[in-house]
């Protein structure tokens, strides 16, 4: 008699997939980072990581801010999964079309360096392939990551190749851009292989206008929320190019891409735990409070150890992979390393906004994190440079991620979880008392 796993066991297999596929990728992605890094100087640097983030800040409007709403409408209604995939493939094509569009004006209108605009639209070409990311969520809602753990490693390999290639041919500037968006075609590819391999077909699925209306009615402020996070995390660094040069962006960016690399943990652990909670939500909401609180704890608790591990491993890691030149950067990774802890949190509070259909508080959050990190690093930069820049970015964190939550009375209820979680030190016995307790549950 086949014994099936069951919804822990399936989750633990899940993450374990996804633990080692973000390990790698991120051990790999590490190693083309430095030598591309080596290999263009900080000035090019600053100027290529310049027109990547760029892209990055307009990628909401490209995913349409779908994920959680797409995961959430296949739990709910498995009958209607054609459907569901269907509408979202269309409106993440649709957004990425206005994406490139808004990345080209962007990148015409924050610098005068003539590169920076067709450089940054051709990173922003991988949106179009991006859209087929949408079968990763059907993969989510179903806990069977390994397929697109499989897909998304080959992929990565094949374009690690391809730039270190471009490094041996002393290729221009602008081809590394065109590698980034080639990345994304591979992945899209491959993803396509694996569901097709289990059974599925794209040309099965059936865009429906209904089912898009209900996407865009509950998804537009996690577009918009969604493009001020992006922007949020990433206006210190164009204040940094554009007040500092390209020679001081290249070495903070260096140092934001180490910061980065843990980041995407909490991503990866709801991943597989938010359908879960989905599903908790709609039966006990008592229980599903208590495993709200443990997953608080286990992402803040895991932020503070990542906080901890990346500071203290700051002077050794920089010189490691960028060299001397890339000295400066030591002192702004200690720094943004401690924003792991609140971004950690904050993640977990994004999921309870989805779930608690909260979602406009993203939008508040991040207009006050913008607010703050722009006025920080305005007054900070002329006299610390760099690190201030980081400095400004941290504040600017801890209020987005967790103040706000007080600010706000119908945040409350959150509030208190993440002020719990961030107490975790001190109440250490009864947070393993009880994540023992859902375990054997």
């Amino acid at each position: 008699m086949q014994v099936h796993p069951g919804p822990l066991e399936l989750v633990g297999r899940n993450m374990l997939w996804l633990v080692g596929d973000r390990v790698f990728r991120m051990a790999l992605g590490m190693v083309v980072l430095a030598v591309l890094a080596r290999h263009l100087g900080p000035a090019q640097f600053g100027v290529l990581q310049y027109a990547i983030g760029l892209a990055a800040v307009f990628a909401a409007v490209a995913s349409f801010g779908i994920e959680g709403i797409v995961i959430r409408e296949l739990v709910k209604q498995p009958d209607k999964t054609h459907h569901i995939l269907g509408a979202a493939f269309g409106l993440r094509v649709l957004g990425a079309a206005i994406a490139m569009a808004l990345v080209y004006l962007c990148g015409l209108l924050t610098h005068a360096d003539a590169a920076i605009a067709p450089l940054a639209l051709l990173v922003a070409v991988g949106f179009f392939p991006q859209s087929m990311d949408v079968i990763d969520l059907w993969f989510q809602r179903n806990i069977q990551s390994k397929y697109t753990v499989i897909a998304k490693t080959a992929a990565a390999v094949v374009g690690a190749a391809v730039k270190i290639w471009l490094v041996m041919s002393a290729a221009p500037l602008i081809w590394f851009g065109a590698a980034l968006s080639f990345d994304a075609l591979l992945i899209s590819f491959a993803l396509m292989v694996q569901y097709h391999l289990r059974g599925q077909s794209i040309w099965a699925w059936s865009p429906n206008l209904q089912m898009a209306r209900l996407i865009v009615k509950d998804c537009w402020p996690l577009i918009l929320s969604g493009l001020l996070v992006a922007l949020y995390v990433r206006v210190e660094q164009i204040m940094v190019m554009n007040m500092l040069g390209a020679q001081s962006a290249g070495i903070y960016y260096a140092a934001v891409r180490v910061s980065e690399v843990w980041m995407f943990l909490p991503t990866l652990i709801l991943s597989s735990i938010y359908p879960l909670l989905v599903e908790r939500r709609s039966r006990n909401r008592d229980s599903y409070l208590e495993r709200l609180q443990s997953v608080f704890d286990l992402l803040t608790g895991l932020g503070f150890f990542v906080a901890i591990a990346v500071s203290s491993l700051a002077p050794f890691v920089i010189p490691l992979l960028f060299g001397e030149k890339y000295g400066d950067a030591v002192v702004v990774l200690m720094i943004l390393a401690w924003s792991a802890p609140m971004i950690f949190s904050g993640t977990v509070r994004a999921q309870y906004f989805l779930l608690e259909n909260l979602t406009i508080y993203h939008t508040w959050s991040a207009l006050i994190g913008i607010a703050i990190n722009v006025g920080l690093a305005w007054w900070l930069m002329p006299r610390y440079g760099i690190s201030g820049a980081a400095l400004g970015a941290l504040i600017g964190y801890f209020f987005s991620a967790f103040v706000t939550s007080w600010v706000f009375e119908r945040l409350r209820e959150c509030a208190l979880f993440q002020t719990r979680a961030f107490l975790l030190p001190f109440r250490m016995r009864s947070a393993y008392s009880k994540l023992k307790i859902h375990v054997h549950r």
